[in-house]
């Protein structure tokens, strides 16, 4: 008896096949599609959630430049909240900080600063955020908060605004050429075409040094 199947018993053992494991493959289709189609509804959620995120921050923005104090706070908190995990809640974040710090209010800035590290979503963001709180520490006269909260973190991403920061506290404390040394050392890590060049020349004068691209002479 020959052991290859005419084409009936084939028909036939394909048919039996499908019988015991079709329901197996069914579903294994059928979990293919759902997955495909639950992909598809994340990235549309995603999107949607980007977009509105999006219209919110303008809103958010807009009072700000309308200087409506009190509807600013409560948009831009609601963007930090409600959109956590979108970069516009970090954005409202440092905008937020920046408004408060404008109105005078440097410790309700200090607070929106702490929750914008909390949705800071990479290393880079986070950095910045620590850069600006050293900053604002240094604006109040806080000096030894300054320099506490440099010691908490070693610059990667913004080693320029890293030493500036280093250098203010030094010209604060009266050590000038130390500060000088600083400021030097911020311009040799920004580029030429960088905006905070010229406040920093000017901060190194002011410590006594000139600028020259290789060297600090402390006059």
């Amino acid at each position: 008896m020959s052991e290859q199947y005419d084409e009936h018993e084939q028909s036939e053992r394909v048919k039996q096949w499908l019988l015991k494991n079709g329901s197996n493959i069914l579903t294994g289709i059928l979990l293919a599609v759902a997955s495909v189609g639950a992909w598809q509804w994340w990235q549309g959620k995603q999107v949607s959630e980007n977009r509105e995120a999006a219209n919110q921050y303008q809103i958010f923005v807009q009072a700000i430049e309308k200087n409506d104090t009190a509807k600013a706070d409560v948009l831009g908190e609601a963007v930090i909240k409600n959109y956590a995990k979108s970069d516009f809640a970090f954005l409202a974040a440092l905008r937020l900080a920046k408004y408060q710090i404008s109105l005078g209010k440097p410790d309700m800035a200090m607070v929106v600063l702490e929750k914008a590290i909390k949705v800071a979503n990479s290393d880079s963001n986070k950095e910045l955020v620590q850069i600006r709180m050293a900053q604002l520490y240094v604006a109040q006269g806080k000096l030894n908060d300054a320099s506490a909260k440099l010691k908490t973190f070693k610059p990667k991403y913004f080693p320029a605004g890293y030493a500036e920061i280093q250098g203010d506290i030094a010209l604060a404390n009266g050590n000038r050429e130390q500060a000088a040394t600083f400021y030097q050392s911020a311009l040799k890590q920004l580029d030429a075409t960088a905006g905070s060049r010229q406040l920093i020349e000017l901060k190194l004068s002011e410590a006594g040094g000139t600028y020259n691209d290789s060297q600090t002479e402390i006059r």
